[in-house]
């Protein structure tokens, strides 16, 4: 049997406009996360590419996804699949990441871009969807698989990459090497070049300027 899809292709030339338009909404906590999304039908991958997802927070605990204008190629044709929102999706606080993962079904809608012919998503209805991953203030990881049940298909998507541990330890890494220098209330320099989680160490009881900012030392 042809495969009905075999490449991903997002609109990333157009979806920048729609971005720009979803921020400026004005939307509680607003967030866009850019990374590479790859997607498999039927045991074959699309090549990375670069696109993103606008994350939403209307509430403590409780995000909302946009992926935007999402199109797949289907041998010289493209279908126009629409913008997958998914609403509701419950956060778990982890350390210093949150997971989540949602079993929904949603309607998808069309797109908001110029194109050849008609959005598809709006005609398949109701849209089985399963959903999980992991989320920072600067990471994004999710997996979404599709079923579109009229197209007898599963749409599996993967957005960023879950190394969320090596990324928070890189990052303390690199704090961890940062210097500066300590001075007196007076501006008399008592430490040069230190290591920022160590600028006090040593220092007798009092007030510090520490990047520009007081610090007590207890």
């Amino acid at each position: 049997m042809k495969k009905l899809f075999t490449l991903l292709l997002i609109c990333a030339s157009l979806t920048q406009g729609y971005a720009m338009n979803a921020a400026s909404t004005g939307s509680k906590a607003s967030k866009e996360y850019t990374d590479k999304l790859v997607v498999t039908i039927n045991g074959e991958s699309s090549p990375e590419q670069t696109t993103k997802i606008a994350v939403d927070t209307p509430k403590d605990g409780i995000m909302n996804i946009t992926l935007p204008n999402f199109c797949l190629n289907a041998g010289e044709d493209m279908m126009y699949v629409g913008t997958i929102k998914v609403n509701e999706i419950p956060l778990t606080a982890s350390g210093l990441y949150s997971t989540f993962t949602t079993n929904q079904t949603i309607q998808i809608e069309p797109g908001d871009i110029p194109i050849e012919g008609m959005w598809l998503g709006p005609m398949l209805g109701d849209v089985p969807l399963q959903m999980a991953g992991k989320i920072s203030n600067d990471k994004f990881y999710t997996t979404i698989d599709i079923e579109m049940t009229l197209l007898g298909q599963t749409i599996h998507v993967v957005f960023g990459t879950d190394d969320f541990e090596s990324s928070i330890h890189s990052t303390w890494a690199g704090k961890q090497t940062e210097t500066t220098n300590v001075y007196t209330l007076q501006g008399m320099r008592v430490k040069s070049n230190v290591a920022k989680t160590h600028a006090l160490d040593g220092l007798q009881k009092g007030i510090y300027i520490v990047d520009g900012k007081k610090v007590i030392k207890e």
